[in-house]
């Protein structure tokens, strides 16, 4: 495989488009915003700086369309917030091909499952392998016009939606990220969700700061009090009772936090989350929000832990933590986010028994 989409244009898709193009794939990159390239059109190719340092990284094409962006692609990586998932997915519908695969980097907390829902829907859209993992392969931020720092590349949970066909899709994925785990199926990775759990505690207590401020402090270091550490585990405990409902044996957040590359290993052996965050060294350079109506909320709030509401209650599962910052979040931002997240309905599990989800999420 050597043709690579990236669809999106946020930090995730300059980093991505720029780490392929290092590892000799052709990418073929498409944003449905097109002035978003414009820089990186008129310097030709992207600044990556990483560990290793800074460097120009010529890339292959910038499409004008999507139907350019998917002409020639095996692999199509949408790399954008999930609330662009339900536009790529309309909007590739009509260009794919059977050989193509779908990855959704990340995929949220049931991305996989509104993806599918929707190409279903399209009659003439074939049925290609939706995969996803658990976050976004770095943590990386745009410093500039086409500049893009990369701290970490981070080690990835993946599955595919039907979870039959994880482990061929899986030795594709490997090639472009070596440093991944396999799942067993979208559940798993849906429920490994490390932003659905970290941002919400961290955005609605530091609410008056970051309004006050304009966001200006360290947003993971500075703002992740113990308070905060505190109820992040809280949600965390929900999210493992979950997995312990579709017998997903899950290490606890601090685990994954760690494994990931995210703090050190002294923070991880003490046990403390708090101390954890404070020795996130990967995420010490990211500052605040300048505003609550972000990502954090407008995302990992709808697609992150809204899922894992509507999971618990279809499975009897209790989560009043997650359900708190629910309606926390829609108070603060003045939107019913029970509603425009990913519903039961939205994911195509309305109705569901136990035994026909993970039937469903296996087999499709």
């Amino acid at each position: 495989m050597k043709t690579i989409a990236v669809l999106g244009g946020g930090n995730g898709a300059h980093a991505a488009a720029a780490d392929l193009t290092l590892k000799d794939f052709r990418v073929f990159l498409f944003s449905r915003s097109p002035e978003t390239f414009k820089p990186v059109r008129d310097q030709g190719g992207i600044v990556l700086i990483d560990p290793s340092g800074e460097r120009f990284v010529p890339i292959h094409r910038i499409c004008g369309t999507i139907e350019e962006a998917l002409s020639e692609a095996e692999l199509i990586l949408v790399t954008v917030p999930a609330i662009g998932h339900e536009y790529y997915a309309h909007a590739c519908a009509p260009h794919l091909k059977n050989e193509q695969l779908i990855v959704l980097n990340p995929g949220s907390t049931g991305g996989a499952l509104a993806f599918k829902k929707i190409l279903t829907e399209k009659e003439s859209s074939p049925d290609v392998p939706i995969c996803e993992t658990n976050t976004l392969t770095y943590i990386c931020r745009l410093t500039g016009p086409a500049t893009v720092r990369i701290t970490v590349r981070l080690k990835l949970q993946f599955a595919t939606l039907p979870g039959k066909k994880t482990g061929e899709c899986f030795q594709i994925f490997k090639g472009l990220f070596p440093d991944i785990t396999e799942r067993k199926n979208v559940l798993e990775t849906s429920l490994t969700n490390f932003n659905a759990v970290m941002h919400p505690p961290g955005m609605i207590m530091n609410a008056g700061w970051i309004e006050h401020t304009k966001g200006d402090f360290s947003y993971y270091c500075e703002g992740g009090t113990p308070a905060i550490a505190r109820v992040i585990e809280e949600v965390d405990k929900e999210r493992i009772a979950l997995c312990q409902k579709i017998n997903y044996a899950t290490g606890c957040f601090l685990d994954f936090f760690y494994k990931a590359g995210a703090t050190s290993e002294r923070a991880y052996r003490a046990g403390s989350l708090y101390q954890a965050l404070q020795e996130s060294e990967p995420n010490r350079f990211i500052r605040a929000p300048e505003t609550l109506s972000y990502r954090y909320l407008t995302e990992d709030i709808p697609f992150g832990i809204v899922p894992m509401a509507y999971l618990g209650e279809m499975l009897g599962i209790p989560t009043p933590t997650i359900n708190a910052l629910i309606d926390l979040a829609s108070t603060i931002n003045e939107t019913n986010y029970q509603q425009t997240g990913w519903t039961l309905e939205k994911m195509g599990i309305k109705g569901m028994s136990l035994e026909k989800l993970l039937d469903y999420v296996e087999n499709g």
